[in-house]
Parts: structure tokens; sequence; C-alpha cells
């Protein structure tokens, strides 16, 4: 009778593991069955698989069974030309965090600490960026805040309610102080370049009258004579220095001289009166005002007459008016007993 393992008639069962294919009566995992009728057992064959070393040893009998063993298969060089990360260890496979770090890169909004393998959000740091970390730990855009209208605006910021100026007519309406249109004639103005809104600067003005005494005595003129000044002494002046009113602006100047003038004079005497004028320094130019023309008795008068001037001048302009009483005899003798003049000046913004 034959026997297997020792025993009559026994069945010996050999179980492949992965990758092992067993050659005889059965499929792999299926009991392998000696054959009764020779004492040669059948042999076992290794089967390998891309993933898979397996190796058999032993003869197949008792005193040297088969043993099937089996090795993973780790490639060396991976296709895509990286490291071979994964690790074949006395307890089995293993592949650990460390390893893999580093294989991980971070794109546009996301941070990567290859350290720690910790993936987050980046939000940007260019000024104004509103995203932060709201308390559960997720990115966060605060409401904005509601908006505040200052002063000399309207409107809610919206497109329904975009902010605009906000013009006030004041205690009276346009139309009450000025015939013509609002919007033309405003010196309220928005420039179309930058957007921003501008007004002129502000209108100035001045005003002032003084009075002099001219500083001399009774002089006599015996004519004929040209006009001559009474006393290169005593004159009368209104001036506007530059930049006083206004810092950009430019300038309406008007000065206006008034001649309080008491004369004396002799049978037959003809003359006249005026002022000499100079204009910033320049050459004087005699304006008459009043006249004794016709010959008769003496006599002795007062009279008042008065000589103007009015420049338009450009911004940063200074301006001086000065006036000397001046006379004229063309017969006879005249006495000047008194010479008041009383100066006016007037300076408006243009």
């Amino acid at each position: 009778m034959a026997s297997c393992c020792g025993v009559p008639r026994c069945t010996c069962r050999v179980t492949a593991g992965p990758g092992v294919t067993v050659d005889g009566n059965g499929s792999a995992g299926a009991p392998y069955v000696v054959s009764s009728d020779s004492a040669t057992p059948t042999p076992v064959q290794a089967g390998d698989t891309s993933t898979v070393d397996t190796t058999v040893t032993g003869a197949g009998i008792a005193g040297d069974p088969w043993v099937v063993s089996s090795s993973v298969i780790l490639d060396p060089a991976p296709p895509g030309g990286g490291d071979q990360l994964i690790q074949s260890g006395p307890d089995g496979l293993f592949l650990e965090c460390a390893d893999v770090r580093g294989c991980f890169s971070a794109g546009d909004g996301a941070a990567y600490d290859s350290a720690t393998g910790v993936i987050t959000a980046r939000p940007s740091t260019d000024a104004g960026n509103q995203v932060e970390y709201g308390t559960d730990g997720g990115l966060l855009v605060p409401a904005a805040e509601a908006l505040e209208i200052g002063c000399g605006l309207q409107g809610e910021g919206t497109v329904a309610s975009p902010l605009a100026a906000f013009p006030i007519a004041g205690e009276q309406a346009w139309a009450d102080d000025w015939d013509c249109d609002a919007e033309t004639h405003s010196t309220l103005k928005c420039d179309p370049a930058s957007g921003a809104l501008w007004a002129p600067p502000e209108h100035t003005s001045a005003a002032l009258t003084f009075q002099q005494s001219h500083p001399f005595g009774t002089p006599t003129f015996t004519g004929p004579t040209a006009f001559l000044i009474a006393d290169a002494s005593a004159w009368a002046e209104a001036t506007y220095t530059a930049d006083s009113l206004t810092a950009c602006r430019g300038m309406s100047f008007s000065t206006r001289f008034t001649g309080h003038a008491e004369i004396s004079w002799t049978a037959n005497s003809t003359f006249d009166l005026g002022y000499a004028i100079q204009v910033n320094g320049g050459a004087l130019a005699v304006r008459q005002t009043h006249s004794k023309l016709a010959a008769g008795a003496a006599g002795r008068e007062r009279w008042t007459f008065l000589v103007s001037q009015a420049v338009m001048l450009a911004a940063h302009t200074g301006y001086a008016v000065r006036v000397y009483p001046a006379i004229r005899v063309t017969a006879g003798s005249v006495t000047i007993q008194q010479w008041i003049t009383d100066t006016d000046l007037i300076g408006v913004t243009r």
C-alpha cells in the first residue's frame, strides 16, 4: 500500500501563497496529492509577478519539505524619474510622512510647510486685502463698514445713489441774486481730468481815505509861467503793494485825489490850477482842474476839484500814484493860501 508522509493512503496539502503556482492534480490553493503509485513527488515550481519575487526550496520529503517564500519587488528607478520612497522593513513595507513631504508644493492661494506637511491658505499681503481667518479657522472677508458721508457730499455710494457734491444755495436762491444759469456760471467747478472740485480764490477788497495838508507856506507865482509844481516836497500818494490783498488774483486799483485850494490873486490875473501826476515813479503829467480866465479885480476864493487814476493789475503787481499841486500863471500874481488833498483808494480783486 502506498503511503504519504508516513501514513498509508494520506493526502498532503500544499497551499500556494500569492504569486505561487502549484503544478499537480489541483489548481493553486487546492490540495496537492502525491501519487500513491510513485515514490517521486511531483515538483513545485515558483511563479513570479511584476511585484513579487517567489522562491521555492526543499525536496518535498519529510526531511526536506517544500519552502515557498516571496519578496516584494521595489522598482529602483521609477518611470517618472523620482526617488523610490517605499521601503521594506523587518515588519513589512512602510512609507513615512517625512519621506513624501518634499514631493508636494503650493500654488497660488496656498501655503505649504514641508517640515510639518501642513497646507494652509495664503492671503495676499497687498495693501487693502480684507481676507482673514475666522473664528472657525476658515477664510473670512469682513463685511464692509457703513459708508460715512462727510461735509459737502451726498448719496450712499451705490449705483442707485452715487456719491455727489452737495451744494446749498444759502440764505437766498441763486435766481434771487444772479440772472444767469447756475450750472454754467457758478464758481464751483469740477476738473474733468481729476474729478476734483475747485473754486476760484476768494475775492478781497480794501478802501482807504486820508487827508493831507501840503507842507508849504503861502508861495506867490508871477506870470507868465508854464505849469509849475508848487512845492516838490509836497505831494499826496496812493499805493498798492503787490500781494497785500491776494496772493494769486489780479487787482482792480483806483485812486481819487480831491483838492481844496484857497487862492488869492492881483487885479487882471489869469491862471490855471491842477495836479502833476506821476505813476510808478515815471514822468510827470499835469492834469488841469480849475482856471481863472477873465481879467478883473483882485480876489480870493476857495475851490474844490479832483483827478482820478484807475488800472487793472496782473497778479503779483504793485502800483503807486503820486500827485503834486501845480499852477500856471498867464498874467498877474497868484498866491496859494492853502491846498489840502483828500486821497481815496479802492482795491478789489478780479
